[in-house]
């Protein structure tokens, strides 16, 4: 199980990421606040994914809490920020972000972006930005056993959800993805290695 460290210093925004990645099954190992909390927190879980909110209330910004935590480890991270100007823009990329969300965003993106920058960092490779939003966790399970050769009800059967449900993930993909088959479907899955076959 990924674990994730958020540096997020408003408590409601931390909270609702956390909800958010703990529905689909990561481990969050921590929220910090600040700096310090951060560091403590990096030290004690060495997590795989952080996520930093750019402007935290603290001496220093979550950019430059970034950079220092750069320099103990090769951590993948994700910023968060209500500001897209040039400016801020300009100083994250200069810290070799894996990726970047404004605020507000919703879970759908959150976790699209979690997942790609998850595969990037376990194939040692950057997020391919052209590269089609990848699917959620759930919708990775359900692409998973379908290129298994089980069908909608066996599916809901083993992920104790509704078939219904199923079909709704199935349909969702098919029309993200520009597909008219589940096969071209799994081909796609495979393409950008998130299933196994």
């Amino acid at each position: 199980m990924k674990k994730i460290l958020i540096v997020e210093d408003e408590l409601l925004t931390a909270e609702h990421i956390a909800e958010i990645l703990e529905g689909e099954g990561y481990n969050v190992c921590g929220t910090a606040q600040n700096r310090a909390e951060a560091l403590d927190l990096f030290r004690a879980h060495a997590p795989d994914l952080i996520i930093f909110d750019v402007f935290i209330k603290d001496k220093v910004t979550g950019i430059e809490l970034a950079k220092e935590i750069s320099a103990l480890s090769a951590v993948p991270f994700i910023y968060l920020t209500a500001f897209s100007d040039s400016a801020t823009l300009k100083q994250a990329a200069e810290t070799n972000s894996s990726a970047y969300l404004i605020k507000p965003f919703t879970a759908k993106q959150l976790l699209a972006t979690v997942e790609m920058v998850l595969i990037a960092a376990d194939a040692g490779t950057k997020v391919d930005p052209d590269a089609p939003t990848p699917p959620t966790k759930r919708e990775k399970e359900v692409l998973e056993l379908l290129a298994r050769g089980n069908t909608s009800r066996q599916i809901a059967q083993i992920l104790s959800i509704s078939e219904m449900t199923v079909q709704t993930h199935r349909k969702n993909m098919m029309s993200r993805y520009n597909t008219l088959s589940s096969t071209e479907l799994i081909a796609i899955a495979s393409k950008y290695q998130w299933i196994k076959l």
